[in-house]
C-alpha cells in the first residue's frame, strides 16, 4: 500500500522539479508526512513559522519578490483558515501561491472527530483551483501525483496568476513507523483509489465591458480604432497603475512624449519619483486645485493593475473620455464602469504599437505648471519645517532611502502619505503594497517574506495599528538576512478615520475608531532583539535613518506623531494648494 510520506514525496519533487523551491511550514500534527518529505529534501528551501497567518503572508511576500509561487504547508482545523486572508490577498494581486493543507480523512468528517473542519474548497471563488487528494490507496501511483500538481502549478503561475489549493486527507499512522499516537482516531475505510475533486474558477466578462484580446500583436483594426480616437481626443491622458514591470518605463515615456499627454503613476510604480517633464508625480495632490479637476480627460489610456488614489478616481468618474485598459491579466478593473476597450496585452508591446503624435501642447503645460507649483509648495514646507509629521516622514523618507533598498508601504494612511508627498528621487529598487485586498493584516511578514526573495535590505513605512496586528511577524523580521528598517508612525490610533466624515461623531469617535492604545515600541523592539531609535524632530530622524541604512540590523526607529494634529497639518498643505 502507498503511504502518506510517499504520495508527500512525491507532490514536493514534482513541485521542487517545477522550480517552486520555497516552502513555509507551520508546524503541525497531521501535515507530519508533507513536512518530513520537505524536511528531508535537500532542494528544498525552508521558512518555519508558527503563525499560520504571518506564514501566509511571508509566502506572499517571496512571491512578489520572485515572481515564483512559495509553497504553504499545514496541519488540519483552523490552521488553514488562517491561510485565508494571504488567499484573498494574492488572488486579488495575481500573485502565484500553493496550499498544501493536511486534512483528515472523510470519514471523520462532519462526525464530531478533534480538529477536523470542513477543508473541502475552503477559501470558495479565491483559489484559480482546488483539488482534494483523498487518502492514498494501493493503487496510487506517482504519475497520477505529478499530473495533478503540474496541473496545479500551471493554474497558479498561468495567464492569470494566483493561489491554488491542495487539500491533502492523511489516515494515520501518518509515517510508516508512527503507531503509538495516543490520539489515534482513524477507521479503517472501504474506499479505494485516489479521488482529485476539482473546482475551476473562469472570470466573466461583466455586460458593457469589451471582452479581453488575445495577447500581442495589437490586432490591425484595433490599432486603427485607438489611433482614431487619439487623433480626435487631443486632450488625453496616460495613468499607470501597480503592476506595470520597470522594464517598460521608457516605453510609457516615449509614448507620452510623442502624444504630449501627462503621466499619472501610481505610488507602487518607479515612475512616481523620477523627473520628466510628462510625469506629473504629485497628481493626487495637483486634482485638488479647482481649475485642474474642471479639465477633463477626452481619453485616457490605463496601463497595468488598479492605482491607489481616490481622488483620481473621482476624476475620472466625472468625465465622459474614451477609456482603454491595458494588463497581461485578464480580470475587470473597472471600478467606474466607463471602460471603453480592454486589451489584454504586454504593456510595452502596446506602447511601441501606437506610432502616432499629438500636437497639442497646452494640454501638458498646464499640467506641467500645476504640478510645478505642488511641489514647491511641499518642498518649502519640510525643507524649513524640522518638526515630526506624517507628511513630512514621508517626504524625507523617500529623499533619503539608499539606492540598494526595496521599499514597502503599509495600508491606510502610509500608502496615502508616500502618494502625495513622496518626493523624487533614482529609486533603485522597488516599491510595493499589499493593494489587491488593502488590508492591513500580515504587512510585516509581506515585507520579511519580500527581503528573503530579492536578498535585498527593505525599508517597511507602516503605523501603529498595523504592525500590532502582525506583532508575530517581528520574529521573521528579526531573523531576516540582510536588514529591515521599519518606520513606524505611532499616531496611537487609527489615523485615517480622522479623514473621514466619522470624525464629527465625537460622542463616539474615539471609543470606536481612533481606538488609541497607549503603546509605544521600545520594549517590543527588545523583545525581537531589533535595533531601536526614538527621533525627536525631522532633522533627528534623517540622521537615523542614513545611519541605519550602513548598519547590519533590522530596527524600528518609531515616530511618534498626534492624529488630531496631523489632519490639521494635512488640511493647511490641502488648503495652501488650492489657493495657490
Amino acid at each position: 500500500m502507498t503511504t502518506n510520506l510517499a504520495i508527500s514525496e512525491w507532490i514536493i519533487e514534482e513541485l521542487i522539479g517545477l522550480d517552486a523551491t520555497r516552502f513555509v511550514i507551520s508546524p503541525g500534527s497531521r501535515s507530519t508526512p508533507l513536512t518530513v518529505a520537505v524536511a528531508r529534501n535537500p532542494q528544498a528551501k525552508t521558512t518555519t513559522h508558527f503563525d499560520e497567518r504571518g506564514a501566509a503572508f511571508f509566502a506572499l511576500g517571496h512571491a512578489k519578490a520572485t515572481g515564483k509561487p512559495a509553497v504553504l504547508i499545514c496541519t488540519s482545523g483552523t490552521a488553514v483558515a488562517n491561510y485565508f486572508p494571504a488567499v484573498v490577498e494574492a488572488s486579488m494581486d495575481n500573485i502565484p501561491l500553493i496550499i498544501l493543507s493536511a486534512d483528515r480523512p472523510p470519514e471523520l468528517i462532519g462526525v464530531g472527530a478533534n480538529q477536523a473542519i470542513f477543508q473541502d474548497n475552503i477559501y470558495g471563488n479565491y483559489p484559480r483551483l482546488f483539488k482534494n487528494l483523498e487518502p492514498p490507496r494501493s493503487n496510487t501511483d506517482s504519475e497520477q501525483v505529478s499530473t495533478l500538481v503540474t496541473e496545479l502549478y500551471h493554474a497558479a503561475t498561468g495567464s492569470r496568476p494566483g493561489p491554488v489549493h491542495l487539500n491533502c486527507q492523511f489516515r494515520e499512522p501518518l509515517l510508516p513507523a508512527l503507531t503509538d499516537n495516543p490520539d489515534h482516531t482513524d477507521i479503517p475505510t472501504k474506499t479505494d483509489g485516489l479521488n482529485f475533486e476539482k473546482t475551476e474558477h473562469v472570470e466573466h466578462a461583466v455586460k458593457g465591458e469589451s471582452q479581453p484580446t488575445p495577447h500581442p500583436p495589437l490586432p490591425v483594426e484595433q490599432l486603427e480604432l485607438i489611433t482614431k480616437q487619439i487623433m480626435d481626443c487631443p486632450k488625453g491622458l496616460i495613468i499607470v497603475g501597480r503592476s506595470v514591470d520597470a522594464q517598460y518605463e521608457k516605453a510609457i515615456l516615449n509614448l507620452a512624449e510623442s502624444l504630449n499627454w501627462p503621466i499619472f503613476p501610481d505610488v507602487q510604480s518607479r515612475l512616481r519619483f523620477t523627473q520628466h517633464p510628462d510625469l506629473i508625480n504629485h497628481f493626487d495632490l495637483v486634482l485638488l486645485k479647482d481649475e485642474m479637476n474642471a479639465e477633463k480627460p477626452d481619453m485616457v489610456i490605463h496601463l497595468g493593475g488598479p492605482y491607489t488614489s481616490k481622488r483620481l478616481l473621482t476624476y475620472l468618474n466625472d468625465s465622459d473620455s474614451y477609456y482603454i485598459s491595458v494588463r497581461k491579466t485578464p480580470e475587470q478593473i473597472d471600478p467606474n464602469h466607463q471602460v471603453d476597450l480592454v486589451l489584454q496585452m504586454d504593456v510595452g508591446e502596446f506602447c511601441i504599437s501606437i506610432d502616432t503624435e499629438n500636437n497639442n501642447e497646452g494640454w501638458i503645460k498646464s499640467w506641467n505648471k500645476a504640478e510645478a507649483q505642488v511641489s514647491k509648495i511641499i518642498q518649502d514646507q519640510f525643507d524649513q519645517d524640522e518638526t515630526l509629521s506624517e507628511p513630512g516622514i514621508s517626504y524625507q523618507l523617500s529623499r533619503s532611502i539608499s539606492n540598494n533598498h526595496d521599499l514597502m508601504v503599509a495600508n491606510s494612511m502610509a500608502v496615502r502619505e508616500m502618494e502625495m508627498f513622496g518626493a523624487l528621487n533614482k529609486f533603485g529598487g522597488r516599491i510595493f503594497a499589499n493593494r489587491g485586498a488593502s488590508g492591513i493584516d500580515g504587512l510585516c511578514a509581506t515585507a520579511a517574506g519580500f527581503q528573503a526573495g530579492s536578498g535585498k535590505a527593505l525599508t517597511l513605512l507602516i503605523g501603529d495599528l498595523a504592525i500590532l496586528h502582525d506583532l508575530n511577524s517581528l520574529s521573521l523580521i528579526s531573523k531576516s538576512k540582510h536588514p529591515i528598517i521599519i518606520v513606524l508612525i505611532n499616531n496611537d490610533g487609527g489615523g485615517i478615520f480622522s479623514f473621514l466624515p466619522v470624525r464629527s461623531e465625537t460622542d463616539i469617535f474615539e471609543s470606536f475608531f481612533g481606538t488609541p492604545h497607549g503603546w509605544t515600541f521600545d520594549k517590543v523592539a527588545g523583545m525581537f532583539a531589533l535595533e531601536y531609535a526614538k527621533p525627536k524632530d525631522l532633522i533627528d530622524f534623517q540622521q537615523v535613518y542614513s545611519a541605519s541604512l550602513t548598519g547590519d540590523r533590522s530596527m524600528i526607529i518609531e515616530i511618534q506623531t498626534d492624529r488630531a494634529q496631523n489632519h490639521l497639518n494635512h488640511q493647511a498643505i490641502f488648503k495652501a494648494i488650492r489657493e495657490s
